[in-house]
């Protein structure tokens, strides 16, 4: 098991703190009941990364120097031990704050298609666009309890 993870309840986004910090044995038995927990990776104060992990989807919060969730990453469950890449969402902020300024959401299909939104807030303009890409990346295997290096892999391709 890799040693800079821990686990808890929630990451609480808006305080920028986990909410009750679990034991490796209350995680242990959440995923196999398939019951919601979140997996911090790094440090606890200071996490890279958070993974909530829930029945069917997992989403993957990257978080930059001041804790701010500027990348996430969405997987559905496609089939059984099967995971895929759905949805990925970049988040500009304005300086050191805590103001998202715009950010750019690509939601992606299993046959290649992929719908792409950029959005400014200010002033506020909206962007879309659909392409097809290669998305043989996209694709990972359910994890097994404590081995997540496979979801907090910013590089797709």
């Amino acid at each position: 098991m890799n040693s800079s993870i821990s686990f808890c309840k929630s990451w609480f986004r808006a305080k920028k703190k986990p909410t009750e910090m679990w034991s490796e044995d209350q995680a242990r038995a959440a995923h196999f009941s398939k019951e919601t927990y979140t997996v911090l990776v790094g440090s606890i104060d200071r996490p890279n990364c958070f993974i909530d992990i829930a029945s069917g989807v997992i989403g993957v919060g990257f978080l930059d120097e001041f804790l701010r969730e500027s990348l996430t990453y969405t997987f559905q469950e496609v089939e059984s031990g099967k995971l895929f890449l759905t949805m990925a969402t970049y988040r500009e902020f304005e300086g050191d704050t805590d103001k998202v300024v715009g950010g750019s959401s690509y939601m992606f299909e299993q046959d290649g298609s992929v719908k792409i939104r950029r959005e400014r807030f200010s002033p506020y303009s909206l962007e879309t666009a659909t392409s097809t890409v290669d998305v043989s990346s996209n694709y990972s295997s359910t994890p097994e309890f404590a081995h997540y290096d496979e979801l907090i892999r910013v590089e797709r391709s």
